[in-house]
């Protein structure tokens, strides 16, 4: 057992998950923060080369969203070895989020349910986070609104902090995302957004259970074809998988964590089939091994995304997978 582990599972772990990722980031948002991360940094000979939205990558493995929801910890994040960190997500003004309870491990599994909805500072002060930095990793900016206008405004704000943009409407936690459910009105924001595009951006799809099922083969087919139509430059797929548990506060949420890599690997096996390399495809959603990374990038993924492992098996789970696939 690692160092982390035994300290997770016998301390961090007796803790409310809030609290323990609130007091992470107030740690790694400090000045010590960087000189931390270094302790875990890739040894950059450790190099696995791709790209994703012709944003070129030194690594497969990224961050995903919602691990720095207003972008204070990216002097950190920048020393890991990402192939690329999404910061946020991002709305146009602070919000809260949903009731707490909100967050509850399932330790056993190494997965996790969250009904966060989006808790954020908002785009103003985030905006002065984002002022302090000159990263090395590419920065994409994960953001999401009620409205198209707020959407659409956040991208144009935003544009010169970062590589491109991630367009959250998928998340299960936040109810009037399910506006842009509607094949219409998503359209009509992709629209928008082509309308003022100077940045490269992906479209974070919602999960389905079951693709068996006719129905939700065919809503999947349809957001990928609104993407492909307006000229996105990528789909993640994806979001969490809504659940139920009644110790949340709402009694539902987003399942995380490995639980869901049978889905997210039958999921790109689908779309690939589907699809067949007519749009750039990030995998995320249960990802925690260097093999589970190449069967994904050999299934069609032009990169992986992480964050629930990073709870358990630690911050040197990157310069694990970045050394194992270079050497792979």
């Amino acid at each position: 057992m690692s160092l982390y582990r035994f300290i997770s599972n016998n301390i961090l772990f007796k803790f409310d998950p809030e609290l323990i990722h609130n007091l992470m980031q107030i740690i790694l948002s400090s000045k010590l923060g960087p000189f931390l991360a270094r302790i875990f940094a890739t040894n950059f000979n450790h190099k696995s080369k791709t790209s994703i939205m012709g944003i070129n990558l030194d690594s497969y493995v990224s961050l995903a969203a919602g691990f720095d929801k207003n972008c204070s910890m990216l002097g950190a994040l920048d020393k890991l070895g990402f192939g690329y960190i999404v910061g946020g997500t991002i709305t146009l003004h602070p919000r809260p989020g949903n009731l707490k309870p909100r967050i509850k491990r399932y330790v056993s599994d190494k997965s996790m349910i969250n009904a966060l909805g989006f808790p954020n500072d908002g785009l103003k002060k985030i905006t002065d986070n984002l002022k302090k930095y000159n990263l090395k990793t590419p920065l994409v900016l994960s953001i999401s609104g009620d409205s198209n206008e707020e959407i659409i405004y956040l991208y144009e704000t935003l544009s010169e902090y970062c590589s491109g943009f991630e367009i959250n409407i998928s998340s299960p936690n936040t109810e009037k995302l399910k506006f842009f459910h509607n094949i219409d009105n998503l359209s009509e924001l992709l629209a928008g957004i082509n309308k003022i595009k100077n940045k490269p951006y992906m479209l974070k799809i919602p999960r389905f259970e079951n693709l068996k099922d006719s129905n939700q083969n065919e809503q999947l087919t349809q957001f990928i074809n609104t993407a492909i139509k307006h000229d996105a430059d990528g789909i993640v797929l994806c979001n969490t998988l809504p659940i139920s548990d009644k110790e949340l506060k709402m009694g539902k949420g987003g399942l995380s964590g490995k639980l869901l890599y049978p889905n997210t690997k039958n999921t790109l096996k689908i779309v690939n089939k589907l699809f067949n390399n007519k749009i750039d495809i990030v995998a995320s959603g249960g990802v925690s091994n260097s093999n589970e990374v190449t069967s994904l990038t050999e299934l069609g993924a032009k990169s992986v995304q992480i964050w629930t492992s990073l709870i358990y098996e630690g911050p040197g789970l990157v310069k694990k997978l970045n050394k194992e696939l270079a050497c792979g």
